[in-house]
């Protein structure tokens, strides 16, 4: 039964959203990434065209976050060192041992990558000249660099939750790993439509095999989650695959496994159950991201749902 001292945890929709859209952009900065490193030529015009999409997500991410916290203030004092407080010294504010501290200086520096992959995807489209820029956004040093940030953005609501003292959230070790696969499996997919739309049948040949194998890893850990989550016996599995309270097992069921899952494993896999056509592989790479976006909707709200149970 849930611990009668819980509380509601009073995450809305602004907080839900923003961690979705940081997800989304880390995903498909690291579907340019991936596609940059594997050097392909063919695949370079959809790789620069995907550089358009991190930076105007994650700059409408502080704006949730401000309007979520209320106060304009609370978002950049995750930063910044408020001057009435007095526990730490310095300008900065850094705290190895608060995932919400950590995880906004990830989005920031993130954040910069992100601008570097945007300015060079414009000097790409010629629309605007940055040929200094090159060397620096296509060095595998930065790539990298840019890779593992977008992972700990990708982890980051995760392991964000996982800390919480929550039903669901924090009955289990998989959460950053799973918020990890869910984030890479929403990039392939806006990689997919992306190419897919460009008519780019190289590329959209290959990423509907990455969106596949991405599909099957993110189905194994999901599968380890629930298990895990069974293993507590106290009610948190119910409120995530049973509760129908503000739709959150339909949600994951109809979304996250329905659309977001099994849609991929039986078009996309090498004798697909349906046959999807390089032209329509946009549909699929739509429903993914629908069925990404209800499996954190039911992932974020399974804590309420077990509250209230």
């Amino acid at each position: 039964m849930p611990d009668t001292y819980l509380l509601h945890p009073g995450w809305e929709w602004p907080i839900t959203i923003a961690l979705t859209i940081a997800g989304v952009a880390s995903g498909a900065y690291a579907a340019m990434g991936l596609i940059h490193f594997a050097g392909d030529k063919r695949d370079q015009a959809v790789a620069h065209r995907l550089a358009f999409i991190p930076l105007p997500l994650m700059l409408v991410v502080p704006l949730l976050l401000i309007i979520d916290l209320g106060q304009p203030g609370r978002f950049p004092n995750l930063l910044i060192r408020n001057p009435a407080a007095a526990e730490r010294d310095g300008f900065l504010m850094f705290n190895a041992n608060s995932p919400m501290n950590w995880g906004s200086w990830a989005m920031v520096l993130f954040g910069v990558f992100a601008a570097v992959a945007f300015a060079d995807a414009l000097h790409h489209s010629g629309r605007l000249h940055f040929s200094w820029l090159e060397p620096v956004s296509h060095n595998v040093v930065v790539l990298v660099i840019g890779e593992l940030f977008a992972l700990v953005v990708s982890g980051y609501s995760g392991v964000l939750l996982n800390v919480t003292n929550q039903g669901v959230w924090s009955d289990t070790w998989l959460m950053g790993a799973l918020f990890i696969c869910i984030s890479e499996l929403s990039g392939f997919a806006l990689a997919l439509i992306v190419s897919d739309r460009m008519s780019a049948t190289h590329t959209s040949t290959a990423l509907r095999t990455a969106l596949f194998y991405a599909a099957g890893v993110s189905t194994v850990i999901l599968v380890l989650f629930l298990a895990d989550l069974a293993t507590q016996q106290d009610g948190s599995l119910g409120a995530l695959v049973a509760s129908l309270h503000q739709f959150v097992a339909p949600a994951f069921w109809i979304g996250a496994v329905g659309l977001g899952l099994l849609v991929p494993l039986l078009a996309l896999s090498p004798r697909p159950i349906v046959r999807v056509p390089n032209g329509s592989l946009a549909l699929i790479g739509v429903l993914v991201l629908v069925g990404m976006l209800a499996f954190r909707y039911a992932m974020f709200f399974s804590a309420i749902s077990f509250v209230q149970s």
